[in-house]
């Protein structure tokens, strides 16, 4: 189904009027969040999760848990005009040459440019948002770091990493960001060329799930794009389509249990519940095929999606997988609506999230597999001489 059929079958649920929010005056103690008309919190609307504050705390922060406005306001600077340098070529060294030999080790490098890494040039990608004051996406623990990793959440990311040839960052279970997955002082746009991210590509199957265009995890982090959520209710019902992949939750409200234990799915399992103003998601049941930072089957999600103004979301998330992590941990950040984002609108230009058609004209999957066997052959020629 493409992405517009499923947003035309999204808003059969239910008509997408948005109830007025704050009034002009009033203060943020005096605000009340709309209903619909059965009486939820009405959260319906098109959401932005864009915020360029990392998802850990980075090591030049140690124990600063907040940023004063003067230094959030150069660390904003710092992260918008980021971007741009995604468009210089020559900005660091290290394209790819080598595969490595070891699941987690990086492939070997040259002085080359970093032409190739950088393909998805400053156009791809908006300016970033705004950090938030906190120096984390991490609310706990207090440090702003993922948990320590359980023995079994390595031997996991070990066997998935020599099953598809992993090597270099994709080779992480933390990988991503400032997770560890790979340096923290990387410039943006080169980690394909400097650690040697990448793997084997004999068969579609071993390339990672965003390559296959198969879904991305959840929780669904900030990204570079597609970043935007469609909230649809109805009685009962919660749905919540993300625009990276398309896919689409359905979330029970009716007080349902959860599948059985045998049933594994991609987005795993969700059942939600209003707790006086907050939506809270309770979500188990994932495949083993996933992973969210070295998490696995067991990953057990608790979201809340609290309406704290008009125009913003306040989303908080606890992880728990204990053999994943050693203790469970809290993401929180704001989500904010869409039409606040993009200025004055009318009724004709009104925001809205278009289809994301990732194999529509998609010749990446077919040119890494190419490119896999034309690195095969050099190697055979090379062998020869």
């Amino acid at each position: 189904m493409t992405g517009r059929c499923l947003t035309a079958a999204l808003t059969q649920l239910v008509t997408l009027t948005l109830l007025p929010g704050a009034l002009a005056g009033q203060s943020p103690n005096d605000w009340t969040p709309p209903q619909t008309p059965w009486g939820d919190p009405d959260l319906q609307g098109i959401w932005n999760n864009t915020v360029s504050t990392p998802l850990e705390r980075p090591s030049r922060f140690a124990d600063k848990e907040h940023l004063s406005d003067e230094e959030l306001a150069a660390y904003t600077a710092e992260h918008q005009g980021a971007r741009d340098s995604r468009d210089d070529r020559n900005a660091a060294p290290g394209t790819t040459t080598g595969r490595g030999t070891g699941a987690l080790q990086a492939a070997s490098t040259d002085n080359s440019t970093t032409d190739v890494a950088r393909a998805y040039g400053a156009l791809w990608f908006p300016v970033p948002e705004a950090p938030i004051s906190r120096t984390s996406l991490i609310l706990d623990p207090q440090d702003g770091k993922i948990p320590v990793l359980t023995p079994e959440a390595w031997a996991r990311a070990e066997a998935r990493a020599k099953a598809i040839g992993a090597t270099g960052s994709t080779a992480s279970p933390f990988t991503g960001g400032f997770s560890r997955g790979r340096s923290e002082g990387l410039v943006d746009g080169t980690e394909g060329g400097v650690d040697g991210r990448g793997g084997r590509a004999d068969n579609p199957e071993d390339r990672d799930l965003d390559d296959r265009c198969i879904m991305n995890s959840l929780p669904r982090m900030p990204g570079g794009y597609n970043n935007h959520f469609q909230i649809v209710q109805s009685p009962g019902q919660v749905a919540i389509e993300i625009e990276m992949q398309h896919h689409v939750r359905i979330i029970p409200l009716d007080g349902r249990t959860h599948l059985g234990d045998s049933v594994r799915q991609w987005m795993g399992d969700s059942r939600g519940h209003w707790e006086d103003t907050t939506l809270v998601v309770d979500t188990t049941n994932f495949t083993d095929k996933g992973n969210f930072k070295g998490s696995g089957q067991n990953l057990h999600l608790v979201e809340r999606f609290t309406l704290t103004d008009a125009n913003t979301i306040d989303y908080e998330v606890r992880l728990e997988d204990a053999t994943a992590w050693t203790k469970p941990w809290t993401i929180q950040f704001p989500l904010r609506r869409l039409n606040s984002m993009v200025g004055e609108i009318d009724e004709v230009s009104v925001p809205q999230m278009f289809e994301y058609a990732c194999h529509e004209g998609n010749y990446g999957l077919l040119g890494i597999l190419a490119g896999a066997r034309a690195l095969e052959r050099a190697e055979q020629q090379a062998s020869k001489q």
